[in-house]
């Protein structure tokens, strides 16, 4: 109880520091007791709930926003004694939620990036679902097994219904490359052969990153973490091997960032010729054909590294609801919806994102990045500050390119030292 109430506080306090330039606090708002984790309530409403349900989301495109509203006038169709309200929050969306929740006003149901969830779960920010869960007798098997567990909380609690997911596949200019490489030994082959080929600014855009350069490290038998995440396993041989082998793309002229190419993105890069091949996620799909109807391209899972295994990681985001949450019951009823095979199908349907269930159709063109949820690993939240392990592998990675030194071991040292710090606290 403690720890929810002085992190509430703190955020309360940093809120109102801005907004005034400092000063006396005023008392919290009203509402439930404060407690770490939150408390499920005792059981799932019996019939229908009628009221309101505000929806909190953010919006990357008008796309998106058009999609969802589809989905949710589907359910209003089957619920109408349940109005839902659309509430899009602008600017830094895990910022200004973290300032709704230290107002203790959340909305009823909203959106939880998966970089973030475990956090705000063991802060106490979100509401356990296991009782509704019980009650309505979801079959949580359904979900992708990485997309649900990135939503439990340290106590094992589940704290979010994955809404969609994603995994990275391999975007490629079919004109170039004919035939999609299979293994990262034929991605390297296929590379060198490019080299030089037209008006490309290297054959491959890539992220100096983790968000993409983990499923590298994946795919050759490397982690960041041991197999009972108590360790960093960055130093390890295998992955220090794989670190090396991402920096060589950049040295040999095999890979170039989308900013060195003069793009915005990989996507860009892919649609205007700039690159052959990108790695990206389902959100590629619209982007291209939208922006470049005319470039030929197609996706293929990710190719197979030294492990011998097919490996990618995935993202996502689930819909929560908050401890403080006004109307818990009316939240809980949309979020059962919208994550249901019905609801689900309508979202994806939107050609917006891919389903973070086993059991809903797949829209046509995702069919790689479905088939990459079977065998995915999460691309992030899977430790707690990992916005900070990512910034310092960034930021070292990035510095071996601008240098020119493509040495390894910077980068594993600084990333080692962020793990390391994150697992001490």
């Amino acid at each position: 109880m403690a720890k929810r109430w002085l992190v509430l506080m703190s955020i309360l306090a940093l809120t109102i520091s801005a907004c005034t330039g400092g000063g006396a606090s005023p008392p919290p708002a009203a509402g439930s007791p404060a407690g770490s984790p939150a408390e499920s309530p005792d059981s799932s409403p019996a019939g229908p709930v009628s009221g309101t349900a505000v929806l909190g989301q953010w919006e990357s495109s008008p796309s998106e926003r058009a999609a969802l509203s589809s989905a949710v006038a589907a359910f209003s169709v089957a619920n109408p004694q349940l109005e839902v309200e659309q509430l899009t929050i602008r600017g830094d969306y895990r910022a200004e939620m973290q300032t709704r929740f230290g107002a203790r006003n959340p909305p009823d149901v909203f959106y939880v990036n998966a970089e973030y969830a475990r956090d705000w779960a063991d802060q106490g920010f979100l509401l356990p679902l296991d009782d509704y869960i019980a009650a309505a007798g979801i079959d949580t098997d359904n979900f992708f097994p990485d997309y649900l567990e990135i939503f439990k909380g340290s106590d094992g609690k589940i704290y979010g219904l994955p809404k969609d997911g994603n995994t990275i596949a391999m975007g490629y200019n079919i004109d170039l490359v004919p035939t999609a490489p299979a293994t990262l030994d034929d991605l390297v082959a296929q590379a060198n052969s490019l080299k030089g080929t037209g008006n490309l600014q290297a054959p491959i855009c890539l992220n100096p990153a983790l968000d993409r350069g983990l499923g590298f490290i994946y795919a050759q038998g490397g982690s960041l973490l041991t197999d009972d995440n108590s360790a960093e396993a960055i130093t390890s041989d295998a992955s220090k091997a794989a670190v090396q082998w991402y920096l060589d793309l950049f040295r040999d002229g095999l890979g170039m960032t989308a900013a060195d190419m003069g793009d915005g993105w990989c996507g860009e890069a892919l649609g205007k010729g700039d690159a052959a091949i990108a790695f990206e996620g389902g959100w590629m799909f619209g982007y291209l054909n939208t922006d470049f109807p005319d470039t030929n391209w197609d996706f293929a899972e990710m190719p197979v590294g030294s492990s011998g295994s097919p490996v990618t990681i995935s993202y996502t985001a689930a819909y929560g609801i908050g401890a403080d949450s006004a109307n818990k019951d009316q939240g809980w009823a949309v979020m059962e919806y919208l994550t249901s095979p019905q609801g689900m199908a309508v979202w994806t349907g939107g050609g917006i994102a891919v389903p973070s269930r086993s059991d809903v159709p797949v829209p046509e063109g995702f069919e790689a990045i479905v088939a990459g949820a079977e065998y995915s690993r999460p691309g992030s939240g899977f430790i707690k500050g990992y916005g900070d392990i990512q910034t310092a592998f960034q930021t070292a990675f990035t510095l071996e390119i601008q240098n020119g030194t493509f040495d390894a071991q910077p980068v594993v040292d600084a990333t080692a030292a962020a793990i390391n710090q994150q697992l001490d606290n």
